[in-house]
């Protein structure tokens, strides 16, 4: 990701906030970091739709909102964390949930057409967001690494799965390759800047 724009958010309440709650937390699968969802997605929507506050907030706190169990938390800590997010991510992040949580990697895969997107733009792009930097680290970690014959069956569920959520949301490849590029191109940055100060 780009320094100059991970240095923006690091230090607003809400990525501390997420960072906090997720602190060295990393998927069971893949191993990696649930911070790098964050910090990818936001870049991604960033990258697509400008520097908008409320988008980049609300897609930072959307695991917040999205699992049962954080949500319950949240609404049950003492600390100021709840005050410390803008109403605006606090809607977009219950909306997002139940968007999200309707159609969800366990269920059978669905034709684009019957999956529920609703009609507010900003939680539109917090799914493109969502599910691109999702089927990335999916391709990239999980999507045919081991030869057993259930695990092939689960990896081509993974993949018809967020095929059928970006054909739902108007991704085409085109579009998502060039988003991954422009991530992986980031990464490939950051690593040769972080390279060359160890030197």
């Amino acid at each position: 990701m780009e320094d100059d724009f991970l240095d923006s958010i690091e230090a607003r309440p809400f990525y501390q906030i997420i960072q906090r709650k997720y602190q060295d937390k990393v998927a069971r699968r893949s191993g990696v970091s649930y911070m790098n969802h964050i910090r990818e997605g936001a870049f991604i929507v960033r990258s697509i739709y400008g520097n908008d506050r409320d988008l980049i907030e609300a897609f930072c706190l959307h695991p917040l909102f999205q699992n049962d169990k954080l949500l319950s938390q949240l609404l049950a800590d003492t600390s100021d964390d709840l005050a410390l997010i803008s109403p605006r991510a606090i809607v977009l992040g219950m909306e997002y949930r139940r968007i999200a949580n309707s159609y969800t990697i366990k269920n059978k895969i669905r034709n684009p057409e019957s999956i529920e997107i609703g009609s507010i733009d900003k939680v539109h792009k917090m799914l493109v967001a969502d599910k691109i930097q999702n089927k990335k680290d999916f391709m990239k970690y999980i999507y045919r690494k081991h030869a057993r014959p259930s695990y092939q069956k689960v990896s081509q569920h993974g993949l018809q799965y967020f095929n059928s959520w970006l054909d739902r949301l108007s991704v085409s490849q085109d579009m998502y390759d060039r988003v991954v590029g422009w991530v992986e191109q980031s990464e490939t940055q950051q690593h040769q800047s972080r390279s060359k100060f160890k030197t």
